[in-house]
Parts: C-alpha cells; structure tokens; sequence
C-alpha cells in the first residue's frame, strides 16, 4: 500500500498512530507496510477472540492484551541493547517482539484498537506506558515488562493520553542519539529533520533546531 510521508501525516489533524510510526520507519528505510499491518490486524483478532463473550470490563481487556501479547507472543523490553535503532522502529518491533517502551506501547494501543479496547500511551518521567482509560481511573499497564500491571508509584499528575504526533517525537528524540552512537549520522540527520514537521511547544523547537545545526556541522 502507498504511505503517505511522515511529514504530510505529521501534519495531519489526527493521524492513526500505526501509520505514523511506519512512515517515521519508512523516512529513514525501506519498511514492508503491508506486513507490519497485517501482524497488526492478526493480534487484534486474537485479542477480540481472546475476549470472546466475556464482561468487557478493563481489567478483563487489560488482561486479553497482556495475555496475547506479553505471554503468547513474547513481546517485551530490549534489555539487552536497549538503545539500538531497530527498538524504535515498528516493523522491526513486530518482527522481532523487542522494542523501547514507547514501541512496544504503540504495538498495544494499536492491537487494542483493532479490538476495540480503549487503550492510548502514556508518557511518564523516564518511560512510556500504556493506559486503559474505559473505566472509573485509569488502568496502567507496562508493555516493556510484558504487559504487567505499573509498579511502584504512579506519577499520576503525568497519566493522560499522548498524542500520535507527541508519541512520534519521543520516537525521533530516541533515535536521533541513537543513530549517532554508532555514527551513523546520516540517519541521525534524517530523524533530527523529522521532529520539524510535528508540532511542538516553542522551548522544545528551539532545542531541535539547535541539535539540527550542530548534527549538520558534524557532517561537515
């Protein structure tokens, strides 16, 4: 299927986050969209059957997610090497069942989407979640532990859903250090121009371009 540009769904009121995050992959490399959706689509399914005629409530949706994919899957956290660029790709995230807690995330809230589960992420001080925002408070779980319930205490000042276009900067903020640990700065150039096309406070613009330039000077 033809993707629109990263840059072009950036801009968009409100773009799907699966396809956000594939167009981000596709900006920096070649990314067989079909199959990421596909997978995608598969896990819905199993997570709808997975649920079957049962009290939908959150925790019983909560527990289908971490179910099939924490548990029938494997899809956890790199914790071997954390920081390698393919943990913030998506289409490697769901070739692999590895990621960054923020890819990992967006493999959930979009599986739950497909099942029709109220799931969206949640960006936290130092890590990503995901939310289940269908019931009277808000349900955490942590896809980067295998779904598990958030332990520990809970910021809750933070706890409220990210948008696709947020969630996709601290996707780039990820990568463009990464791509630059192992000199590939080409790339980190590309995942640097990227973070230009989403919205972004005025403080947090300036701190960008301020890394593009230095990025750029480093290529020269």
């Amino acid at each position: 299927m033809d993707l629109p540009r990263f840059e072009d769904l950036a801009a968009s009121t409100d773009p799907m986050l699966d396809r956000l995050a594939l167009a981000l992959a596709a900006a920096l490399r070649p990314v067989d969209v079909e199959g990421a959706l596909a997978t995608l689509d598969a896990l819905g399914e199993e997570v709808a059957r997975a649920l079957g005629g049962a009290d939908r409530t959150p925790q019983a949706e909560a527990s289908a997610l971490t179910h099939v994919l924490g548990t029938r899957h494997g899809f956890h956290g790199d914790t071997e090497q954390y920081d390698r660029p393919e943990n913030s790709l998506l289409d490697r995230v769901l070739e692999r069942r590895r990621g960054l807690p923020i890819l990992l995330s967006t493999v959930y809230v979009e599986v739950a989407r497909r099942a029709g589960v109220p799931l969206a992420g949640v960006g936290l001080p130092g890590h990503y979640v995901v939310g289940h925002f269908g019931g009277a408070e808000p349900l955490l779980l942590d896809p980067f532990a295998g779904g598990l319930p958030l332990a520990g205490d809970v910021p809750w000042a933070f706890v409220r859903p990210w948008t696709p276009q947020q969630t996709a900067m601290r996707m780039l903020n990820n990568l463009v250090p990464a791509f630059q640990r192992r000199g590939d700065l080409t790339r980190a150039l590309r995942a640097a121009e990227l973070r230009l096309a989403l919205p972004a406070g005025e403080d947090e613009l300036a701190r960008v371009r301020a890394e593009l330039v230095a990025l750029r000077a480093g290529l020269n």
